[in-house]
C-alpha cells in the first residue's frame, strides 16, 4: 500500500517541540522534546536543553534562562540522536512551519536537512473546530481535556501534543479522513518545502521574524 493511502494509524509518527533563543530567522533552538507514536500508542519520548550558543533572549516565554543551557550539548553532537529518533517517521506539531523551520535551520547548519512529510495540528484544529475562538495549544488542549503539566517547554508541549493529535485522529477516521491522501484538500500534509513559506505577524517591518501559534493573531 502506498504511504499516503496507508492510514494514518498505521505510520510511526513523531511529534516535536522546540524551543528558542528568540524568534528571528537568526535565533536557535535551546531545547527539544519529540514524542513518538506508535500504532496509537505513545512508545518513546526524546527531550534535552541544548546550548544555543547565543544568548537566549525569549526567556519570558518558556523561562529557560542562559545558565540552563550552560553544560547542555550542542546542537552539533546530538543531530544523530534526533534523526535516528525522527527516523521513517510523520513528523507531527503545533504549527509544523515554526518548529520544522528551525530543526531545519539547524541540520542545514550541519549540511543535511528533512525529507519528512508533516502534519500540523494548528492547521488542524482551525479545519476540525472553526467555532473554538482560539486555536493556541493551551485552549485546543483545555477543549480536549488534555492536561498539560509544564506548558512552553518542549518536552511536556511534545508529550501533550502527542495525546492531542491521537485524538483527533480518532475523530478524522470517524468522518473517514484516516490517511495522509484525505487530508491532501487541508493543504496537508507539509512537505519538506513547508519552510519556504514565511508568515509575518501584523505590525511587525521585520520580514525575518518567524512565526508560532502565540504571536500570529490573538484570534487564532
Amino acid at each position: 500500500m502506498k504511504t499516503m493511502d496507508r492510514p494514518i494509524s498505521e505510520h510511526t509518527i513523531v511529534v516535536v517541540d522546540l524551543e528558542t533563543t528568540g524568534i528571528s530567522a537568526f535565533d536557535r533552538v535551546c531545547e527539544i522534546g519529540m514524542t513518538k507514536v506508535e500504532y496509537d500508542e505513545i512508545t518513546d519520548r526524546f527531550e534535552t536543553l541544548i546550548n544555543p550558543g547565543v544568548s537566549i533572549n525569549n526567556t519570558i516565554f518558556h523561562g529557560i534562562e542562559d545558565w540552563m543551557v550552560q553544560d547542555a550539548p550542542r546542537f552539533k553532537n546530538i543531530a544523530h540522536e534526533i534523526v535516528d529518533f525522527m527516523n521513517d517517521s510523520i513528523l507531527v506539531a503545533h504549527n509544523a512551519p515554526f518548529d520544522m523551520r528551525f530543526l531545519r535551520y539547524e541540520l542545514q547548519r550541519l549540511d543535511t536537512d528533512l525529507s519528512h512529510q508533516a502534519l500540523c495540528t494548528l492547521k488542524l484544529a482551525r479545519k476540525m473546530h472553526p467555532d473554538f475562538p482560539a486555536h493556541k495549544l493551551d485552549y485546543v488542549l483545555s477543549e480536549y481535556d488534555i492536561v498539560n503539566e509544564h506548558h512552553h517547554r518542549a518536552s511536556a508541549d511534545a508529550v501533550s501534543c502527542a495525546r492531542l493529535f491521537l485524538q483527533m485522529n480518532r475523530r478524522l477516521e470517524a468522518e473517514g479522513k484516516n490517511t495522509m491522501e484525505s487530508l491532501k484538500r487541508w493543504g496537508l500534509p507539509y512537505d519538506h518545502q513547508w519552510c519556504h513559506e514565511t508568515v509575518v505577524p501584523e505590525n511587525t517591518a521585520h520580514c525575518s521574524v518567524l512565526t508560532r501559534d502565540d504571536v500570529i493573531s490573538p484570534t487564532h
